[in-house]
């Protein structure tokens, strides 16, 4: 009998890990051949570029027609692949639209359209490979309204408008001249005219006790208010409070003449009696209803404000303590999709998208919001479908789970850890990607240089990828992989080979394998791309500006991000 010598990465990568590889959405078919060159059992089609969100090109899956889908089953089938469907990224499950920053019924109806054209695609390869429950992944959100850095911006949701308010720093200029104040005198001066403008509360609030106890506010040494973004909630907050004390004295100013309009009316009929005046009886007392009702309209006015203010503070609440719970309607409702209207059941799963700015980047919201739908998609299938309580929770935790991108979680690594004041390390990452383990059903590994998602081939970034690896193993998940490795020099095909050397593949060597033609027509890759895939080298900004992954063209082998601030990558799709 033979004995096998493995000394891999991941032991064996062709049997025990199940790992795959992700084609992009170009030209599926040509990649699919590449892809099972390398030995790969498994494929993911991307349709996540594809968008169908924007203009009048229609739904993602939409564009790839049924005899397209025909060839796509029956290259999986013949040659034994196990296929999974990337969806469109720019989805969001809350249903609150990116750009205007609320709930709008016709995104809604957009988001619910592409989840259900992209479940179909599944459901169509399914069928005619004769399977069930194939993974559809999703991204969580395609937003920009999650607040890593809380000295940043602060996020909140407005419950009664069901929208996002986001609050970056602001400054109070109070007006001092700094050249009539002793300069010793000059923040004294500022905090008692502060005190004096809007009141002594809100000057604690902001002072003494703000968020965790800590000051949101100082006085700079000119005179003036600087607020941290949770102290311009605060101080957005009181504007709502004194218009809320504007409107009832405006209310009680007008109560108040109503009632001596009332007294004047109950006069004119008491006189119109005594003279036996029957028109004047009748226009007072049709004066003195006319008044009642008024008053009954502005009191039931004056209560509204009343509950209105009082229950301010549970208006607003942080976004991401709220987003799981909004994000959960949108994954049950996908799910209930794939359950009613599809014959192989595609099972749903949420992706932690790929900038911490992000709403549910953070594998826990994730998670909490996974939990959240299974609970709400066991709940109404038992009510509408008459399931029984534990069918439905089996059922449910079938069709919905996560999938781990392990070089999203790794572009935290450009952000602080407000637990430990440092930026993200590996073992920050680790214990990140652990909270996702009740529910994971799939990987996708990729590298990058931890400060966008780069898409690099294994290995050539930072990204604690064996780390993450064994920490699951060690929970006892043994889930499938997807590589997503087409950002490198050489592209998907050159991506694959040099991810499989990483791993200790024997079968290809230690020379690193590069495919320039491929690379120059992969989407996630050019020539000018790979600049800042590997930008912690030196080359952080593209030397063009223009949109795309890497600020190029989808055309010329960009992807669909617009750049954002401090990490050189966003969220937000290209408007």
């Amino acid at each position: 009998m033979t004995e096998y010598t493995l000394n891999n990465k991941f032991n064996d990568p062709f049997n025990k890990v199940q790992f795959g590889v992700s084609i992009g959405e170009r030209n599926q078919l040509e990649e699919f051949s590449k892809v099972l060159r390398s030995g790969a059992r498994m494929v993911e089609v991307d349709i996540a570029s594809v968008y169908g969100l924007e203009g009048e090109q229609g739904n993602a899956a939409d564009t790839i027609g049924k005899t397209e889908r025909e060839a796509i089953a029956n290259l999986a089938k013949v040659n034994d692949v196990d296929l999974s469907v990337h969806a469109p990224w720019a989805v969001n499950f809350s249903g609150i639209n990116p750009q205007s920053k609320k709930k709008e019924p016709t995104y809604e109806h957009v988001v619910e359209r592409e989840i259900g054209t992209a479940l179909q695609f599944a459901d169509d390869i399914s069928k005619k490979m004769e399977r069930k429950n194939m993974p559809v992944i999703f991204h969580a959100s395609s937003d920009n309204f999650a607040d890593p850095d809380k000295n940043t911006v602060y996020t909140i949701y407005d419950t009664k408008d069901e929208g996002v308010k986001q609050f970056p720093g602001e400054e109070i200029n109070l007006g001092i001249d700094v050249n009539a104040v002793n300069p010793g005198d000059i923040k004294k001066t500022a905090e008692n005219k502060f005190r004096h403008m809007y009141g002594e509360e809100l000057f604690q609030k902001l002072f003494s006790h703000g968020e965790n106890g800590k000051s949101t506010a100082l006085i700079s040494d000119d005179g003036k208010v600087i607020l941290k973004p949770a102290g311009a909630f605060e101080f957005e907050k009181e504007k709502f409070a004194q218009q809320f004390i504007q409107e009832r004295e405006t209310i009680d100013f007008s109560l108040r003449n109503l009632e001596n309009k009332k007294i004047d009316a109950l006069n004119r009929i008491t006189a119109a009696k005594a003279a036996n005046d029957i028109n004047g009886i009748q226009k007072g007392q049709k004066d003195l209803e006319d008044t009642i009702k008024s008053i009954k309209v502005l009191e039931g006015k004056k209560d509204e404000l009343r509950i209105e203010e009082e229950t301010l503070d549970k208006r607003f609440v942080p976004y991401d303590s709220i987003i799981p719970k909004l994000a959960a309607e949108g994954i049950a409702k996908a799910a209930m999709f794939s359950y009613k209207n599809t014959e192989s059941k595609p099972v749903i799963l949420v992706e932690n998208p790929m900038s911490p700015e992000m709403s549910l980047s953070n594998p826990a919201e994730t998670a909490e919001a996974v939990k959240i739908a299974r609970e709400e998609f066991a709940k109404n299938l038992q009510e509408q479908n008459h399931v029984s309580q534990r069918e439905a929770q089996r059922i449910s935790s079938e069709l919905i789970g996560i999938n781990l991108d392990v070089g999203h979680l790794n572009v935290f690594k450009s952000y602080i850890n407000p637990k430990t004041g440092q930026l993200y390390s590996d073992k920050d990452i680790v214990e990140m990607a652990k909270s996702a383990s009740d529910y994971l059903k799939r990987y996708h590994l990729n590298d990058n240089m931890g400060n966008k998602d780069s898409h690099l081939p294994l290995g050539q970034g930072t990204a604690p990828i064996k780390e993450v690896y064994d920490a699951m193993m060690d929970k006892g998940l043994d889930v499938p992989a997807i590589m997503e490795v087409f950002g490198g020099l050489g592209g998907l095909e050159a991506g694959t080979v040099q991810s499989l050397q990483y791993m200790g593949a024997p079968l290809y060597g230690n020379l690193p394998y590069v495919s320039l033609p491929s690379y120059l027509g992969q989407p996630y890759s050019s020539i000018v791309g790979d600049y800042s895939s590997y930008s912690n080298l030196g080359l952080k900004q593209d030397m063009f500006s223009y949109g795309g992954f890497s600020n190029i063209f989808p055309s010329v082998g960009g992807g669909y991000m617009d750049n954002k601030g401090n990490s050189s990558f966003s969220g937000a799709p290209v408007v």
